[in-house]
C-alpha cells in the first residue's frame, strides 16, 4: 500500500448506526407491528476499491514507477441498533454497533525501460542499518562529469567508504568505474559505478545491503537502464465501533445523530515475491569496457497499525415511495495510531567484468567477475505512531421486503489522513530535462523507519436488515 491514503472508516459500510433501526426509518417504509421490540440487525456484503500509498514509499524520482495499483477486494459487515425510548424533548434516544472486516489484494508487474536524464531512488525495507550516498553528474556538452560517494555501517562492526569519478573531456572515448566490496566485518556489501562518456553524458549507481535493508540509485543518462519488478500488496482491515444516538422527525425525513468510541486494525503485506532486477548498462568507448554486474533484491514488508479513537456522524432519511426511502450521510473520525512494520529480504549482487581504465577500488583479488554476494534481512522491525483523522460520505437506498425487513443498497467514499508507510529520507536537486543535478540519501542515524500517507477509498454493498 499508499498511503498517499484511507479508510479508517471505509469499509465500515454503511450499515454502520447509520442505517437506522427500525422506529427511525420513515412511517411510509415501515411494514412493522408495534409490539415488537425495538432491535434492528443489519448484515452488510460487498466489495471494496482501496488505494493504499503509492508503493510504501520505496520508489522516489524522475521517472520512477511506483507499484501500488489500485486493490480489489471484498468486505463483511454486521450492525445493529437498540432503541432507549424518548429521551429529549420528544427526540428518541439509541445505541448501536458496528464491526466490519476487509480483504483487498494487488499484483503489480512491470519492466520499465529508461530513457533520458532522471533519479531513481528505490529502498528494499526500510533502508539499510546506517549510510550515506552522495552523487552528483554534470556536463559541458563536449565534457562530462560523475562523482559517487559512498560510507557505510553495517551496524556488525563493519564500515565501508568509497569515492569514485570518471571524467571525459574534449569529445573523446568513454569510461566506466565500477566497484563491488563486501569488505570489512558483518553482512553486508556495496556496488556502484561511474560512467561518462564523450556525447556530453554522465551517469552513476550505487547500491548497498545489510541484515536491516538495502537500496539502489540511479542518476544522470538512465538511458539502457531496465528495472523489472513484481510487486504484490495484500491488505486486511478490520474495525468495530460502539454509538449512541439521537434520532428525531422533520417533516417526512428522519434525522440522526450519532458519536462514540472506535477501533481499526489495518494489517498491509507488500512483497516483491520475484527478483528486482537492475541491469545497468556500459557505455562503450576507450574506457576499458567494463560490464557492471547485476544486482537484485527480493523483499517483504509487513505493516501492522492499530487506530484508537472515536467517530461522530449525521445522517437523514427521505422517503421516496411508500416502501423506499433515500439515505444521506457523512461521519468523522478521530484517531490515536501505533504502527510497525517488519521488514526481510534478500539483496543480491554477481557477475559482471571489473575492467576499467579508471581506478578500481580494492577488490581482492581479482577485478573480474563478481561471485555471488547475497546478504539476507530478516525480520528488523520499526515502529512509529501519530494521529490520523478519517471521513467518509455515504449514500443509500433502501427498500422493504417484508413486515419487518429491509433490503439496501449503499455506497461510500472514504479518506484516512495516516496510513504506514516505509520511509525514503533523500534530496534530489536538478535533472529536470538535463543531465546536471545530485541526489543525497541517508539512512539510519536517528532518522525514522516508518512514514505516512494517506488512502482514499470506494465500497459498494447490500445489505439485509431485519427488526426483531
Amino acid at each position: 500500500m499508499k498511503t498517499n491514503r484511507i479508510l479508517l472508516a471505509v469499509p465500515a459500510l454503511l450499515c454502520s448506526t447509520a442505517l437506522v433501526y427500525a422506529a427511525d426509518m420513515p412511517r411510509q417504509v415501515q411494514y412493522i407491528d408495534d409490539a415488537h421490540p425495538l432491535f434492528t440487525l443489519t448484515g452488510t456484503i460487498g466489495g471494496v476499491v482501496m488505494d493504499l500509498p503509492d508503493g510504501g514509499g520505496l520508489f522516489q524520482g524522475e521517472g520512477a514507477n511506483d507499484p501500488n495499483d489500485l486493490l480489489l477486494g471484498g468486505t463483511i459487515g454486521l450492525s445493529g441498533t437498540a432503541g432507549v425510548g424518548e429521551v429529549l424533548g420528544g427526540l428518541q434516544g439509541f445505541i448501536g454497533f458496528n464491526t466490519f472486516a476487509t480483504y483487498a489484494y494487488g499484483d503489480y508487474k512491470k519492466t520499465s525501460s529508461f530513457t533520458g536524464t532522471g533519479v531513481i531512488v528505490m529502498q528494499g525495507g526500510a533502508g539499510p542499518y546506517s549510510s550515506l550516498i552522495s552523487i552528483s553528474t554534470s556536463s559541458g556538452g563536449v565534457s562530462s562529469n560523475a562523482n559517487l560517494h559512498s560510507v557505510h555501517d553495517n551496524g556488525q562492526s563493519g564500515g565501508e567508504s568509497f569515492d569514485v569519478n570518471a571524467q571525459t573531456l574534449n569529445g573523446g572515448g568513454a569510461q566506466d568505474v565500477p566497484y563491488t566490496s563486501n569488505g570489512g566485518a558483518g553482512n553486508s556489501f556495496q556496488w556502484g559505478g561511474v560512467q561518462t562518456n564523450g556525447a556530453g553524458s554522465a551517469t552513476a549507481y550505487a547500491a548497498l545491503a545489510d541484515e536491516s535493508g538495502g537500496v539502489f540509485i540511479a542518476a544522470g543518462n538512465l538511458d539502457g537502464l531496465n528495472i523489472t519488478q513484481s510487486y504484490k500488496t495484500e491488505a486486511l482491515y478490520l474495525g468495530g465501533d460502539l454509538t449512541f444516538g439521537l434520532s428525531g422527525q422533520n417533516g417526512s425525513t428522519t434525522l440522526q445523530g450519532y458519536v462514540g468510541p472506535s477501533y481499526r486494525y489495518l494489517a498491509q503485506r507488500n512483497s516483491m515475491n520475484s527478483s528486482l532486477l537492475v541491469d545497468v548498462p556500459e557505455y562503450v568507448g576507450g574506457g576499458g569496457g567494463a560490464e557492471f554486474p547485476l544486482f537484485s533484491m527480493l523483499t517483504t514488508d509487513e505493516f501492522q497499525s492499530h487506530y484508537m479513537g472515536g467517530v461522530a456522524g449525521l445522517q437523514a432519511t427521505i422517503p421516496t415511495s411508500a416502501t423506499t426511502a433515500l439515505t444521506l450521510g457523512v461521519e468523522g473520525g478521530a484517531y490515536y495510531t501505533m504502527a510497525s512494520v517488519a521488514s526481510d529480504g534478500t539483496y543480491r549482487v554477481e557477475g559482471g567484468g571489473l575492467v576499467s581504465g579508471g581506478v578500481i577500488p580494492d577488490l581482492d583479488p581479482d577485478p573480474g567477475a563478481v561471485d555471488l554476494i547475497e546478504v539476507v534481512a530478516d525480520g528488523v522491525k520499526y515502529e512509529a505512531d501519530t494521529i490520523a483523522f478519517a471521513a467518509r460520505g455515504t449514500a443509500a437506498y433502501t427498500m422493504a421486503i417484508a413486515q419487518n425487513a429491509q433490503l439496501t443498497f449503499s455506497g461510500s467514499l472514504d479518506y484516512l489522513s495516516a496510513v504506514a508507510q516505509t520511509a525514503v529520507h533523500s534530496s534530489i536537486a536538478g535533472y529536470d530535462g538535463d543531465v546536471d543535478g545530485s541526489v543525497t540519501y541517508q539512512s539510519g542515524d536517528g532518522a525514522s523507519r516508518i512514514s505516512w500517507g494517506q488512502m482514499i477509498n470506494f465500497s459498494g454493498s447490500v445489505s439485509l436488515t431485519g427488526q426483531f
